[in-house]
């Protein structure tokens, strides 16, 4: 027994002495802001360990926690980790040492290393990310009148702004440290958005941002900014700031929390116009700081038909997204098209500050130099308090000639009538609700009538009874009088004759009329015999002529009067411009290819009309413009022998085009018409009990040309582009500076991908891809 006692107190002292760390989780910290002092130590042994602290002089425990936790690793048996937490708070400035830590374990002693922490002075202390404007805000901003509850307040600079300034809006929520500490998460802060304003968010830290001793009380602020604009003179009101925070019940990790929320009050806010300005007018009540102006041009000088990527830049301080385009007026011989607009912010020590692109595509049409009238951008400097003017000098821009066409080529004749073609007209006349009915109309009748035959045997229709010459008479001479004398019962009665002389008629013609009324009644309802019927014809013939029912001779009369005055308005309108077709035989192309495309633009289904536009442009020389016409045209008539004669004159420039251009045989309407006869057909052979064989291959027709409808619509769906100059350049990217993959000729046809911009994305089965400006092409 004494053996084995021997044995264990000696193994108890082989054993390692305990493994003790200590450190801090912060060496740089400001006066009032807590760290945490951690102390481990493990050992495997079973004795007590016991923990002495040095002296923490310059810090203030604010609390504790101590942890003990058993694990099991390897062989060694069980491993015991004793930790111990320690929040301290900095009480003074400098530099402070915490000293070792002693742990004692049965006879065994470990001692840890010193610590030395640097303590900052109680300065507000903003976090980073805080704009130079939003910090002086903060740091100049009134405590809260108590500081053991939390506030929220929104602090200003002041309380006016000129119209278009910046305006710093900051929210700050103040809370007490010892409440800041146990939160578990970070307080929300909603700062909203005033009306008649344009706002930027500002940047501000998510944690506390300052630290400030309220009266003795160390209090920890939240902030919110936002940097607004005001966008006209009056009064806006700042909307009050929202601070919502949960508090835990009790200082377990599991307790509930209790949730608070907290507003602050409207703070308005004067806005006053721009001083008055006299002199120029191009004044565009734009407020800015240091505003600078530039325009660039890519290439440096241009070719005639060439398109140019202009640039004009503006930059500056102030509210970027508002600044208006700069007026620039472009030489007679440009024609300039405003592409999209960039904006990039860039602040400038908390100011909001940028740089605003405005994108051109400029295309001259007449050769020489020009010169571009100075570009003037006036605006109000905040900082000079006066208007100033950012400018741009006069600059001289050389166009050289384009590349000539090629000589003139015979005239194609032009096309005649301006209707559309009439299947067309008839097959998107039907949309959508014809082609419904035509759909399920059919089956539903053929169904009705089979239904019909098996209730009842047909009936026998009564032979239509043919009028004598005086039962048409008759009837004409009933319509007469209904039309002179609306009300039945005078028209029927005794009181015809003072009927007939109240719309005009003598008195004899009106007894006349009143007798003849009577001796046709008893010539029709009275014995057979009575009356000769030739004679009474010939007297209704007479009361006819005499009450003016001839109605076809009226209509002939008034239709050649409206020709008469419908040919005398069109005389002088048609010598007031010459027409499209004298314009095109005078050789005026220009002219005569502008009144063929706003013909084409009103009518865009008349096939004529893109005909003759494509006349006109082929010989001028545009091949590729004239490609893009033509090919509406032969979409709108794909049969027509003239238009069809176009593909001679102008042949695609390579074979993929070709393909992408062939024409179809018919248009999707005239296919959907000939399965629509078809559909009919079929049902129609159902009602009269065909033979099934012939029902069935009428049902196979309808079917070949509903797919063919189908195929022809799906190609002509595909997003077309048909190049308009020669070389053309594909490039790699979408941009002016970018290298050409390829290059097609004018007139070459390519799939639109997708667009980006002014670009769009092309491609085609021989492999080139790349993109293209759309001024480049014609999409069909």
């Amino acid at each position: 027994m004494t053996t084995l006692a021997l044995w264990v107190l000696v193994a108890l002292q082989a054993m390692p002495p305990p493994d003790v760390t200590a450190r801090v989780d912060r060496t740089h910290v400001a006066v009032g802001e807590d760290r945490t002092r951690t102390i481990r130590a493990r050992t495997r042994s079973t004795d007590p360990i016991g923990v002495v602290l040095p002296g923490l002089t310059g810090f203030t425990i604010v609390g504790s926690r101590e942890v003990s936790e058993v694990t099991i690793e390897g062989v060694g048996g069980p491993v015991r980790t004793t930790t111990r937490e320690l929040q301290l708070r900095a009480g003074r400035p400098g530099t402070l040492v915490i000293g070792p830590v002693r742990v004692h374990q049965g006879s065994r002693e470990v001692t840890t290393t010193p610590v030395t922490v640097t303590v900052d002075s109680a300065a507000a202390a903003l976090g980073p990310g805080f704009s130079p404007s939003a910090r002086r805000l903060v740091e100049a901003a009134a405590e809260p009148a108590r500081n053991d509850r939390v506030a929220v307040n929104v602090i200003l600079p002041g309380d006016s702004v000129l119209v278009g300034q910046q305006l710093d809006v900051i929210a700050a929520a103040w809370f007490p440290r010892e409440l800041r500490v146990r939160l578990r998460q970070a307080p929300i802060l909603t700062l909203q958005t005033p009306e008649g304003v344009w706002s930027y968010p500002g940047a501000a830290p998510s944690e506390v941002a300052v630290s400030r001793l309220v009266r003795g009380r160390w209090m920890d602020v939240f902030v919110a900014h936002q940097a607004v604009f005001p966008l006209a003179p009056g009064r806006i009101v700042i909307p009050p700031a929202l601070v919502e925070y949960a508090v835990p019940a009790t200082f377990s990790f599991f307790s509930r929390e209790d949730r608070f929320s907290l507003r602050s009050d409207t703070v308005p806010v004067a806005v006053l116009p721009l001083p008055a300005r006299g002199g120029r007018t191009d004044d565009q009540r734009v407020v800015a700081q240091g505003l600078g102006l530039d325009l660039g041009m890519d290439p440096a000088s241009g070719r005639v038909g060439e398109p140019m990527a202009m640039t004009a830049t503006v930059s500056g301080v102030g509210n970027v997204a508002l600044w208006p385009e700069p007026v620039i007026r472009w030489p007679p011989a440009f024609r300039a098209y405003a592409g999209e607009t960039g904006m990039r912010l860039e602040p400038r020590d908390g100011r909001i500050a940028g740089t605003k692109v405005f994108h051109y595509l400029v295309m001259p049409d007449s050769a020489g130099s020009f010169v571009l009238p100075e570009v003037r951008y006036p605006y109000y400097d905040l900082v000079a308090g006066d208007y100033r003017v950012a400018t741009i000098a006069p600059r001289s821009l050389a166009v050289a000639p384009g590349v000539e066409p090629r000589a003139a080529r015979a005239l194609p004749p032009l096309a005649s009538g301006d209707a559309s073609t009439w299947t067309e007209a008839l097959a998107y006349g039907l949309v959508p609700w014809g082609w419904l009915a035509l759909l399920v109309g059919p089956p539903v009748l053929a169904w009705l009538w089979l239904r019909r035959e098996q209730r009842e045997p047909p009936a026998e229709l009564p032979a239509p009874i043919r009028l004598t010459r005086l039962g048409q008479l008759e009837r004409e001479f009933h319509a007469v009088l209904a039309s002179q004398v609306p009300d039945p019962q005078a028209r029927d009665g005794d009181g015809l004759a003072r009927a007939l002389r109240a719309t005009g008629l003598e008195s004899a013609v009106a007894g006349h009329v009143m007798r003849l009324r009577d001796r046709l009644r008893a010539s029709r309802y009275g014995p057979r015999g009575q009356g000769d019927a030739a004679e009474l014809a010939a007297e209704l013939e007479q009361v006819l002529h005499v009450l003016g029912a001839e109605p076809g001779r009226t209509r002939r009369r008034a239709s050649v009067v409206a020709l008469v005055a419908l040919v005398a308005l069109g005389r002088p309108a048609a010598g007031q411009a010459p027409s499209a077709e004298a314009l095109y035989e005078a050789g005026a192309l220009r002219a005569a290819a502008d009144s063929f495309a706003a013909r084409a633009t009103a009518e865009p289904r008349v096939a004529a009309h893109w005909y003759n536009l494509g006349a006109t442009l082929y010989r001028a020389g545009a091949d590729g413009k004239a490609t893009a016409a033509w090919m509406h045209a032969l979409r709108l008539a794909p049969r027509d022998p003239l238009i069809r004669r176009t593909r001679d004159l102008l042949a695609s420039p390579d074979a993929p085009s070709e393909v992408l251009l062939a024409p179809g045989l018919a248009t999707p309407g005239e296919w959907s018409l000939v399965a629509v006869l078809l559909w009919l057909a079929v049902w129609l052979a159902v009602a009269a009990r065909r033979r099934r064989t012939v029902v069935l291959g009428l049902a196979v027709l309808t079917a070949v040309a509903t797919t063919l409808a189908a195929r022809e619509g799906l190609r002509r769906a595909r997003p077309l582009a048909i190049v308009l100059n020669a070389a053309t350049p594909v490039r790699t990217a979408p941009y002016g500076s970018a290298s050409a993959a390829s290059t097609v000729e004018a007139g070459a046809a390519l799939l639109i991908v997708r667009s980006y911009g002014p670009w769009l994305e092309v491609r085609r089965a021989d492999g080139i891809r790349g993109w293209v400006l759309s001024t480049e092409v014609a999409r069909l």
